[in-house]
């Protein structure tokens, strides 16, 4: 091993500036990028002073020679010594420091535990919270994937966003994160700074697929691949530094922030004991280098542009824009691409707007009298000198590498047009913040985690031919939905690409008031996009996309269950989450529907009804107001009221200026709108209650596996039918399925070393969904055929019959089914625990 000072191609950071997100990537506090390449380093057995790294000595040497191969960061399993710190200093690395707690058991299930999972990452944030070479903590690490089916994967996220928010408050200038891998993908803490993944794919097709699916889970934070590599164990030297290369590479094509290389050395120990099975190092257990390390060395940090490199028209259309253009403009001058011009289409701006364009020597400025944003954009197309015509709004700020970004995407000639995320700046003041957060921002809406339906207009590329052929943007789309209609005719062209790394800023809208209009303009559109297509609209006038939309919400918002692919028993290795519907039935009462409702109840004296109508609109608009301040981490009375009255408001707004729009311009959906390509999973017809929980030891490692076994062959010897859980349900098996009331038991196994294991089985009554109100039907039945007396009667005894025979009806299913589970854990060797 070398003990080389950090080559001058990869000079250290000077330590004293944070590293900070920016959109999908990361910077440094100066407004430096910073791409990270990073290595695994530990755990060790513990040194002479009980610290589970090497010797000080040892530790000095590694700590060079990692810097030496041009990684800028090291990742940690065990809190950091001051050692460590010492040599991270001086070296200029970076680090990212995990917090170890037991991640390995049923941790919801004890409070105490919980507290002191807590206390942990308060003291170790606290503690080391003014160190500014840690880039990261991460509060957790790869919670196994059928404990997480246990205890619900909406609960674990909750406890995880907990862990952050603590974080957060005794580290705020640190980022945050806790790292998961394909096994758990739906675990994506909403409070995040960004997505940390561990990832071990040994093909080229599968890692960038993977990529492409967790920038979609990863919405508008960065991507952070925290563990990624080859064991030589299996594989050859050779082969480990070509998969070194090429998984850099996909890791800069799909926008990614960086990843951490596992692992620096074979020296690693787990479980009180060193494992000698796998040999993940770039360095062997003496610090031999393998042919890794040259490829490291010869890495760079900066995506290359394609060869050869298609000249691009960066387009901005802009009227009384004078408040951003500057801005924008400053950001694509300063755009990494080697060939590309700017124009500035001005549609009769009466501000500063010409002089601010003019001031840009690189800007060629055209002024057209006002005629709407449609003309704007193709008076660009026909003055463009480039084959690919990159569309963005006065109010965006593009990313230094978007061109490049995507340039690559038309590298394949099926793709007609290529985007990429727009996502809003950091705000200001509280009004920009609440905006930011409010429903009906403009998004893009995926077919898959590559191919778009719809690509907004402040980030769309298109081929110019192909804008030709199809005769351009249609006039009549003066502000709004032109990008809608241009994508959903493009698309019988070819494929429209999503590229996560080409991302813009974009500014919402400054104040409520513009939000408002902006939303007046959205229902605007929609009529004019009704009248032009009007399969792609529903009964009541919304837009049925064949996509799901991205944007407000992402598929890891709702973990629930029918949403989460397991794989049966929860041991598929990559489990993956599915975006259900957005749409949730109480939200019919967000838009005109409540106030038609009230006036149609006052018109028939129904004051009672009306305020129950008005009062129910009020709450619907609370439910969409809380799933958009979880998605934002927007927290406080004043910013939840304020978010709840634009929920309130904007649906009104757009449907009032859709249904006039639809009125005047005689537009009408059709009859038989399209279905969508993507379907939603199916929700569970049966809401599960909990009959008690069961604990089982073993000694010998008898797991859960033995336990199952036998529990099959106890049903099949009582003539009990049952079924297997097909992958997407949250029990093990179910007793009679089909019946209203059922039967079923989950299990896991706890893995506590040396052959120990515990084994816990969860007794779980399913009802079916609707089975309440099938009995409020039949007593309203009863109602119009009896006496009011006898209804009274009637009513009470049932009453009296439901609070005494439920609870008994419970208590005898549980312990019937206690019975079984404990008779199969006798019979596979299990020992029952109090």
């Amino acid at each position: 091993m070398t003990s080389a000072l950090p080559s001058p191609n990869h000079a250290p950071v000077i330590h004293g500036t944070r590293v900070l997100t920016a959109g999908k990537f990361l910077q440094l506090a100066a407004g430096t990028p910073f791409f990270m390449r990073g290595v695994s380093y530990g755990p060790f057995k513990p040194n002479t002073r009980s610290e589970p790294f090497p010797e000080d000595e040892r530790l000095a040497a590694d700590l060079r020679h990692i810097a030496s191969l041009g990684f800028n960061t090291v990742r940690l399993y065990e809190l950091p010594t001051p050692a460590m710190l010492r040599e991270v200093e001086a070296l200029g690395l970076r680090l990212i420091v995990g917090i170890p707690w037991a991640e390995h058991v049923d941790f919801l299930s004890d409070r105490g535990l919980c507290r002191g999972i807590e206390a942990r990452i308060a003291e170790a944030t606290a503690r080391l919270r003014d160190h500014t070479c840690i880039a990261a903590f991460l509060v957790g690490n790869e919670i196994e994937k059928t404990l997480v089916r246990w205890m619900q994967p909406e609960r674990v996220r909750d406890f995880i966003e907990n862990l952050i928010d603590i974080a957060h408050q005794h580290a705020p200038q640190t980022l945050v994160s806790y790292a998961t891998y394909p096994s758990t993908e739906y675990l994506v803490p909403r409070n995040a700074d960004f997505l940390a993944v561990n990832v071990y794919l040994e093909s080229r097709e599968a890692f960038t697929a993977c990529l492409a699916r967790l920038q979609n889970l990863a919405g508008s934070k960065p991507l952070l691949i925290t563990e990624f590599g080859l064991d030589v164990a299996t594989h050859s030297p050779e082969k480990q530094a070509e998969v070194m290369r090429w998984q850099h590479g996909c890791l800069l094509h799909s926008g990614t922030a960086g990843g951490v290389w596992f692992a620096y050395t074979d020296e690693w120990h787990r479980g009180g004991r060193e494992i000698t099975d796998w040999r993940f190092g770039i360095v062997d257990r003496e610090r031999n280098e393998r042919p890794v390390c040259a490829v490291v060395q010869a890495l760079t940090s900066q995506l290359p542009a394609p060869s050869p490199a298609p000249r691009i028209s960066v387009i901005v259309c802009t009227r009384n824009g004078a408040l951003t253009l500057r801005s924008c403009l400053e950001s694509v001058t300063a755009l990494n691409y080697p060939d590309f011009e700017i124009l500035v289409v001005d549609d009769g701006s009466n501000d500063a707007t010409a002089e601010i364009a003019k001031g840009f020597p690189r800007v060629r400025y055209k002024f057209q009298e006002h005629a709407g944003l449609s003309v704007a954009r193709n008076l660009g197309a026909k003055l463009a000198t480039g084959t690919i015509l990159a569309y963005t709004d006065d109010d965006c700020i593009a990313h230094p590498d978007w061109l490049l970004h995507l340039s690559h995407a038309f590298s394949a000639d099926a793709v007609v047009a290529a985007g990429g995320p727009n996502i809003p700046p950091s705000p200001r003041n509280r009004t920009e913040r609440i905006v930011a957060a409010a429903p009906g921002a403009p998004a893009h809406v995926l077919l898959n985690d590559t191919e778009a339906e719809h690509l907004p207009g402040c980030n769309l590329a298109i081929r110019k031919d192909l804008l030709e052929r199809i005769g351009g943007f249609r006039a009549e789309f003066m502000a709004a939905g032109d990008d809608v209609d241009v994508c959903w005719r493009l698309r019988e062209h070819g494929v429209l690409r999503f590229v996560a790394g080409a991302m813009v800023w974009h500014h919402r809208r400054f104040t409520v008031r513009a939000y408002l209009q902006q939303q007046r303009g959205y229902g605007h559109a929609e009529a004019l996009l009704m009248k032009e297509h009007p399969a792609r609209f529903g009964p009541l006038g919304g837009a049925r996309w064949r996509g799901g939309i991205y944007g407000d919400r992402l598929p890891a918002d709702h973990p629930v269950e029918g949403s989460i692919f397991h794989g049966p028993f929860g041991l598929g290795a990559f489990q993956v989450i599915y975006a259900t519907s957005n749409f949730r039935w109480w939200e019919w009462f967000t838009g005109l529907l409540w106030i038609a409702c009230m006036v149609l109840a006052l018109a028939c004296q129904l004051p009672w009804l009306a305020v129950a109508v008005l009062l129910f609109a009020i709450w619907s608009a609370w439910r969409v107001s809380s799933c958009h301040a979880a998605s934002a981490n927007l927290h406080g009375p004043w910013n939840r009221l304020l978010l709840w009255w634009l929920s309130w408001l904007q649906p009104v707004v757009r449907e009032w200026a859709r249904l006039r729009g639809m009125l005047r311009l005689g537009a009408r959906p059709s009859r038989h709108p399209m279905l969508p390509e993507i379907m939603p999973p199916v929700r569970p017809h049966k809401i599960a209650l909990n009959l008690g929980t069961l604990r089982f030891w073993s000694e010998t490692g008898v797991t859960r596996d033995a336990w199952l076994y036998e529990l099959r062959k106890a049903l099949k010897s009582a003539h009990i039918i049952y079924r297997e859980d097909d992958g997407w349900r949250w029990f093990d098996l179910e007793a009679w399925p089909w019946a209203e009331v059922s039967r079923a038991w989950l299990s896991v196994t706890e893995f506590h070393g040396e052959g120990r294991c515990l084994t816990q089985v969860r007794c779980i009554l399913r009802v079916r969904r609707g089975i309440g109100w099938n009995f409020l039907l039949w007593f309203v039945i009863a109602g119009l055929l009896m006496t009011t007396r006898h209804l009274l009667v009637i009513g009470a005894f049932g009453a009296i019959a439901v609070v005494v025979l439920t609870p008994l009806a419970l208590w005898l299913a549980g312990r019937e089914m206690k019975k079984l589970a404990r008779l199969a854990a006798v019979a596979a060797g299990l020992t029952a625990m109090p």
